[in-house]
């Protein structure tokens, strides 16, 4: 249950951050970078200033020996090519390279097909409407869990205060 909300939360920071980057015109692309890379940084537990100054194979490495949970693997990239597009557009082509090679070492490391074409606007958009509509699929059985889980719970309360063993 504390798993699911943890990533249901990060999952909606990694939304968020997107679609900021994505739909906001007056941040520049410095800011919209940035809050990409928080969003990272929160999802892998590690200081986004101190993961990106790695070289790609390092940033494998920390991924690999901190808690990286591959369920967020699919935004970790998006996010990240989205944030190499965003840099090269600002003329930032050095700093792009590296976050593409970034990438594409934690999508080769963990094997995930999401690749740099997954994170323009128009598959990004497709994406993040695959997403809600599983989302929303996902919270309903959620839900049904905790509450068929509550029904259990207060059977089983109503079962332990009968008496037991007791003769008419």
């Amino acid at each position: 249950m504390f798993l699911n909300d943890y990533l249901m939360r990060i999952i909606l920071q990694f939304v968020a951050a997107l679609q900021q980057a994505l739909r906001e015109q007056n941040r520049t692309p410095e800011e919209k970078a940035g809050s990409l890379e928080q969003a990272v940084g929160d999802a892998v537990n590690i200081d986004p200033r101190l993961l990106f100054s790695m070289d790609p194979e390092s940033v494998v490495s920390m991924l690999q020996l901190g808690d990286f949970d591959e369920e967020l693997g699919g935004y970790v990239l998006r996010s990240i090519y989205l944030e190499a597009d965003i840099l090269e557009e600002a003329g930032q082509t050095q700093r792009a390279a590296l976050r593409r090679s970034q990438a594409d070492a934690i999508a080769r490391a963990y094997g995930f097909a999401v690749t740099a074409q997954d994170a323009t606007p128009e598959a990004l958009e497709e994406f993040l409407a695959q997403q809600e509509a599983t989302g929303e699929a996902t919270e309903q059985v959620a839900e049904q869990a905790t509450e068929a889980a509550a029904g259990q719970a207060t059977e089983e309360a109503a079962g332990q205060d009968q008496p037991r063993g007791s003769s008419i």
